[in-house]
């Protein structure tokens, strides 16, 4: 952060000094003034001249104030001479790669350079993020199917010192950088993935106003001032804070677009855990609050490299493989239900309607809504039968990290010979700690379907609990 330069700006008040006392005539005791000739007989004065005989015209008093001004010393200011300007920008040696983005998380950034080939580069607070311009950018206007090259040291390839963005990808290549990563095509970046050593552009000072002057400069640098008070933007305000980004389309929204960031690299942020699931099924009437808990599901839930993976399934105790044979049953509470949401693919619509706080942190509160052809929230019959419902919902974003807190859903446009004719899910975040690092991960889910045609709804409260780190020597008795 640059420092900003405050200016004061000093005012000189001019004060003409008090006439003297010409000659005592002004005023004379009696109520002459002066001399009794002022005004005398409604005279005022006669013949120009004020009073008669003393002024003559153009002296004022007499050879005291020359016309046309009012002689005053003023002190002569010696500016400080010109510095010689200090270089902001220096050479280092860099090599580039190009390819197109994969994914992107706090720490890391995958690179496809070729079909079968991803390289994988590590993130550190000094990473730049720049658009063709060199100028900043934020990295979360950087999406799967954008076209980079990434500038890193010839002595540390694996680090990018530079995440330039040559252009935003088309439709279709966003869709196919979407598609889940082949983890055994991700490798790190060897020699010869890398052109030829170049040299690149980095700044000395994060300050813009010192590149600006130096553009302005002219040959006469070494003769002019440069040390007289410049005025500054704060570079505390937002405008300065945040670099501005241009986006042609009127529907843009930058909230929505971290939150998307945030829920495409969710996976990749991620370690391999265990959690226990506990669900608890409950019936009741869809109009009165009647609910009466039926039995009890607990399930080990791995993920493993952003897979889900449901174990040691038990009914009050039993085992089962089977659940949703004795009642409705849910999953992909980890990662399906957040990053569908957010996929280009299904394309869902939103519209901020107001802020709110989910666990004592503020949210943005965003109506959305999805269309039938683009859904991808299935639900299952117990005769088997599954449909992919239109829904409308809500989610809440987190205002410091763009990440989502809560989703809601509500099925629309149900089939009337489809078993149920009423559904709805919620599915809230928190921070949970694995292996002493904190992580943002599901904590409760709730879920409703009414049967089509009765009063009759089933109703699943989900909790999630004790997470651990998932190694390749834990042990889950089945």
């Amino acid at each position: 952060m640059r420092n900003c330069q405050s200016t004061a700006i000093l005012f000189l008040a001019l004060v003409a000094p008090a006439p003297a006392q010409f000659g005592g005539q002004y005023p004379q005791q009696g109520g002459q003034y002066p001399g009794g000739q002022y005004p005398q007989g409604g005279q005022y004065p006669q013949g120009g001249q004020y009073p008669p005989g003393q002024y003559p015209p153009g002296q004022y008093p007499p050879g005291q104030y020359p016309q046309g001004g009012i002689p005053m010393g003023i002190p002569n200011i010696h500016f400080p001479k010109r510095k010689p300007k200090e270089s902001t920008t220096s050479k280092v040696a860099v090599q580039s790669v190009d390819g197109s983005l994969r994914r992107l998380s706090e720490k890391e950034l995958l690179l496809q350079i070729q079909p079968n080939r991803i390289l994988r580069f590590r993130l550190i607070a000094k990473t730049e993020f720049r658009g063709k311009d060199s100028r900043p950018i934020r990295d979360s206007l950087l999406h799967p199917g954008d076209h980079l090259t990434i500038d890193t040291n010839p002595d540390d390839p694996e680090t990018a010192i530079h995440v330039i963005l040559v252009r935003a990808g088309s439709d279709a290549e966003k869709e196919a950088g979407n598609v889940p990563v082949d983890q055994a095509r991700v490798v790190t970046p060897d020699a010869g993935d890398f052109g030829r050593t170049h040299a690149s552009t980095e700044a000395a000072s994060s300050s813009g106003a010192s590149a600006a002057s130096e553009s302005s400069g002219s040959s006469s640098s070494t003769t002019e001032d440069s040390d007289r008070p410049v005025l500054q933007r704060n570079p505390s305000s937002k405008s300065e804070s945040k670099p501005e980004s241009k986006n042609d389309d009127p529907n843009f929204d930058s909230v929505i677009s971290d939150a998307r960031a945030s829920a495409t690299s969710f996976t990749s942020d991620l370690p391999n855990f265990l959690v226990q699931q506990i669900t608890t099924r409950y019936s009741g009437s869809r109009y009165i609050n009647n609910w009466r808990a039926i039995d009890v599901v607990t399930a080990d839930v791995a993920s493993v490299d952003g897979k889900e993976d449901y174990r040691n399934i038990r009914v009050n105790g039993r085992p089962t493989t089977r659940p949703e044979d004795s009642g409705s049953w849910s999953t992909g509470e980890f990662q399906i239900t957040l990053e569908d949401i957010f996929s280009p693919l299904t394309a869902a619509t939103f519209k901020r309607t107001g802020e709110d706080r989910i666990a004592a942190r503020p949210t943005w509160v965003y109506s959305l809504s999805v269309e039938q052809p683009r859904s991808h929230w299935t639900l299952v019959a117990q005769s088997g039968r599954k449909y992919t419902p239109a829904y409308k919902g809500t989610v809440w974003i987190d205002k410091e990290t763009g990440r989502t807190l809560r989703i809601e859903q509500q099925a629309i446009g149900m089939p009337r010979d489809f078993a149920y004719d009423k559904t709805e899910t919620s599915l809230e975040y928190g921070f949970v700690t694995i292996e002493g690092q904190k992580y943002l991960l599901p904590i409760q889910s709730v879920n409703m379907a009414c049967m089509t045609g009765t009063m009759g709804c089933s109703r699943n409260v989900i909790e999630f609990k004790d997470y651990r780190k998932f190694s390749a020597d834990t042990k889950i008795t089945f």
